[in-house]
């Protein structure tokens, strides 16, 4: 194959990753606009990736990092709530803030989720009955959290969190793949807008690693050719 070619069809495959990268779509989509009330609530969707021992989280939100006040009620980000067992308890958490004696950042064991009605002062308009953030748990590892500002476009900010499978403190699971994970996730504790789903943690090599190896081969054959 022509050297040349080669390097146009690598140039036109990059293009294309790179639109597919910028048009939010999401292994887990969240209808839009579904919030209540401002903008600020608003989530649009959650990608989820893994490798054999770590998984990440990307939720994409317009909610900022430092909270947002409805009238006299100060809302704050929730928690990321996690089930590997497939059903709704969610026995497993990530604090996106500290609250309540928990730490940012930090994976628990939990016991029991506050609701949006824990939060809420009489006379808002908000979801009811969502799982909001953690109440009672057990600390099992820290996971990787940051929060980024992403704004010129819907959505505004992105908040990425990345557990390693020892995190959970679950005796033998050191690999993932295989394992299904439920989540649940409210953008704040009125839970004005909110996103659930499952992912199974897959084997397979990334998009980007399947392209390296498709480009390797052409450039193989380009060699092969010129003998």
């Amino acid at each position: 194959m022509n050297k040349k070619l080669i390097f146009i069809l690598i140039g036109l495959i990059i293009s294309g990753l790179s639109v597919m990268t910028n048009s939010y779509a999401y292994t887990i989509n969240d209808p839009v606009p579904d919030r209540i009330g401002d903008r600020a609530f608003e989530i649009y969707g959650m990608n989820v990736s893994n490798t054999i021992n770590t998984i990440t989280f990307d939720i994409y939100t317009n909610y900022p990092q430092s909270g947002f006040p409805v009238s006299a009620w100060n809302t704050f980000a929730g928690d990321l709530a996690l089930s590997l067992d497939g059903d709704d308890t969610y026995e497993y958490g990530v604090a996106f803030t500290n609250h309540n004696g928990f730490a940012a950042g930090s994976v628990y064991a939990v016991t029991d989720w506050y609701e949006s009605n824990d939060y809420a002062p009489s006379g808002y308009n908000y979801n009811k009955d969502q799982i909001v953030t953690i109440k009672t748990g057990t600390f099992k590892g820290l996971a990787s959290l940051t929060w980024e500002d992403i704004s010129g476009s819907n959505p505004d900010n992105r908040w990425r969190v990345t557990l390693d499978a020892s995190d959970f403190g679950i005796s033998g699971l050191t690999n993932l793949h295989g394992q299904n994970f439920k989540i649940f996730y409210s953008v704040a504790t009125c839970s004005n807008d909110n996103i659930g789903g499952s992912y199974t943690a897959t084997p397979e090599p990334s998009s980007l690693s399947l392209l390296g190896l498709g480009l390797f081969g052409l450039a193989g054959l380009g060699r092969k050719r010129r003998k």
